[in-house]
């Protein structure tokens, strides 16, 4: 049986997709002829199929240094160099490629890919502009063309191109896939699933099923997302983005043992896989594990330092394991990184505030300086200047309407969980206090936050109006489903537009953010009917002053002035009592709660 023979046989077997044969008679033949070039490009190509990159250089490498004259070899040479991740060698075999035969729209091509992961997208342009130039129904080229587009973000650019693409190849499972995935970018979630259901008709590509999982997600269908996620990682058992998101979904479900496991496995395949890491800290950290949050993000933080919200995480961590000073620098980072993440400026403030009340003896000074330096950087940021304010002692009348609507649009996710940690009592003396109360009344919960009243006050009221500087926290309010009314507003103002018009209002650990109490009662007083009552809480204030601004960033009140203030208004039946509003740094926080009845007209 002669070689040629054989060889074609062989050659036969690979072209069926029979590797394991088609090498073993290839490696016999190849000890026969150990220089004869075509084997060693066969090999390198089955090597390439199994990702076996180093074997397949090597293979190729030879074939080249025994053919210096074929393109072909060259060019999988070069493809064999792109695959393993050494961009700057393809290219350069590319481009002897080129030298010796310019005629494959594929070099064109695959070194327009490099250019565009190296960031230089006119050259990729340029290159895949060539490519289809030289061969019009280049899918392929068409769909690299259309990431450029997404990439800068013209999208309905990007999608005519991979209209082109499915054009030139309806067979091609990219296109409708990239497709897919710029519909779901741009929010068209049921036309991305259209389109990933089509590419997976034509492949079950495991890279498909995780992105039609991210698109059940964004609707909300996690079922099925979380189906989609188990069949990318039953095609692909080493598919580590899969595990993470389905351990995102799994942390929706509440089952966050099975999360963790996720989290730790996709790490496990992809040790530079930073979101896998960020994911893993949040969970640790959700549940009180912050050695072990802080491990995670400080990897993270290795992995990605210039990105910004990693080093927030790294931040929070830090100032839970009692280094508010490292906390503050790192939050600085993250604001340098990325200044439009308004919500760190909040993750700074409490970080300042734990540094101001640390019992190192320049601790407070330092909290100080930083606060100015801080108000320097960002001198229009009214979180900033109130906290400057607050660490200098000043005692402005109240706090600013934007720091206040930041503050809790901020933290209007996280709101309810923090206040349960915290021991907060205003609900329970709330409570306490509608037992006097007859049914039927017309309620405004002024300063609502997330209704965490509304429940309190539903079964007392005909009405329950709902008000809120922050449009987040009104917006989780409604969610409940409580409310007859809800408004975005500030609570002067909407009194002042509504008089004569409740029974009853309740501010619930509001007046906190009042200094000068006299316009907020006057306006009260004025929305209240005869015979209307007010229910508020404060912190109490001990001392001569009538009320001054904490550290805290919150105002306390004396006793006095709080009776002074409802008596000049008008309101009479003033009863004030002690209390304890909540816990602070393992310390009860001393407050007033004070109730009151319009029981006359008053001109204000």
């Amino acid at each position: 049986m002669s070689f040629d023979f054989v060889f074609q046989n062989a050659v036969r077997l690979h072209e069926q997709g029979k590797l394991d044969e088609a090498e073993a008679v290839y490696r016999q033949l190849l000890e026969i002829n150990p220089e004869h070039t075509d084997l060693l490009h066969l090999l390198g190509m089955i090597a390439m199929q199994r990702k076996s990159f180093d074997s397949a250089i090597d293979l190729l490498y030879k074939a080249v240094r025994l053919a210096p004259d074929s393109a072909a070899y060259e060019f999988t040479l070069a493809q064999a160099l792109q695959d393993a991740g050494h961009p700057k060698e393809a290219l350069e075999h590319y481009r002897a490629v080129l030298a010796r035969n310019d005629t494959y729209p594929e070099t064109y091509h695959n070194m327009g890919i490099i250019y565009r992961f190296e960031g230089d997208t006119a050259e990729a342009r340029r290159l895949f502009e060539k490519a289809v130039e030289m061969r019009p129904d280049f899918a392929s080229a068409y769909v690299n063309l259309a990431l450029i587009e997404r990439d800068e973000g013209r999208t309905d650019e990007a999608l005519l191109l991979l209209d082109r693409a499915v054009k030139a190849d309806p067979d091609y499972a990219e296109a409708y896939a990239q497709k897919g995935v710029t519909y779901r970018l741009t929010g068209r979630f049921d036309q991305a699933l259209e389109q990933y259901e089509q590419a997976l008709s034509l492949s079950e590509n495991p890279v498909y099923w995780n992105g039609i999982g991210i698109t059940f997600e964004r609707l909300d269908r996690l079922d099925d997302a979380f189906h989609a996620y188990c069949r990318a990682i039953e095609l692909d058992p080493s598919f580590a983005d899969a595990y993470n998101n389905r351990a995102n979904v799994y942390v929706k479900f509440g089952k966050h043992w099975q999360a963790e496991d996720d989290y730790k496995k996709a790490v496990k395949l992809d040790p530079k896989f930073a979101s896998a890491y960020n994911n893993l800290g949040a969970l640790l950290y959700d549940h009180e594990r912050y050695e072990e949050a802080l491990e995670c993000y400080r990897k993270a933080f290795i992995i990605n330092p210039k990105q910004a919200e990693t080093c927030s995480n790294l931040a929070m961590a830090v100032k839970e394991s009692g280094d508010p000073a490292e906390a503050v620098g790192l939050y600085f980072n993250a604001l340098a990184l990325d200044p439009s993440l308004t919500k760190i400026h909040h993750y700074l403030a409490q970080a300042l505030y734990d540094l101001y009340n640390a019992k190192e003896d320049d601790a407070k000074e330092t909290a100080v300086k930083l606060a100015q330096k801080w108000k320097q950087f960002f001198p229009d940021n009214p979180v900033a200047a109130h906290v400057c304010a607050a660490f200098e002692g000043k005692t402005p009348e109240r706090a600013a309407d934007d720091y206040i609507r930041e503050l809790f649009d901020s933290f209007a996710d996280s709101f309810e969980t923090a206040v349960k940690n915290i021991n907060y009592r205003v609900p329970e003396l709330l409570a306490a206090r509608m037992q006097d109360m007859s049914a039927g009344l017309r309620i405004l919960d002024a300063g609502c936050g997330t209704g965490l009243n509304a429940s309190v006050l539903k079964p007392y009221a005909k009405t329950l109006t709902g008000i809120d500087l922050s449009e987040k926290m009104t917006d989780a309010a409604r969610a409940k489903g409580l409310y007859d009314s809800l408004q975005t507003a500030d609570i002067v103002r909407f009194c002042n537009e509504n008089p004569a018009s409740f029974d009853l209002v309740v501010l619930a650990d509001v007046v906190c953010y009042f200094g000068a109490l006299e316009p907020l009662l006057s306006a009260v007083f004025k929305a209240l009917v005869p015979g209307g009552g007010i229910f508020f809480t404060t912190e109490k204030l001990c001392g001569e002053r009538d009320f001054v601004l904490q550290p805290s960033g919150r105002f306390a009140h004396s006793t006095e002035y709080v009776k002074n203030v409802l008596e000049r208004t008008g309101f009479e039946k003033v009863r004030l009592t002690q209390e304890v509003l909540r816990r602070e740094k393992d310390s009860d926080v001393a407050g007033i709660l004070a109730v009151a009845e319009k029981t006359a007209e008053k001109s204000n």
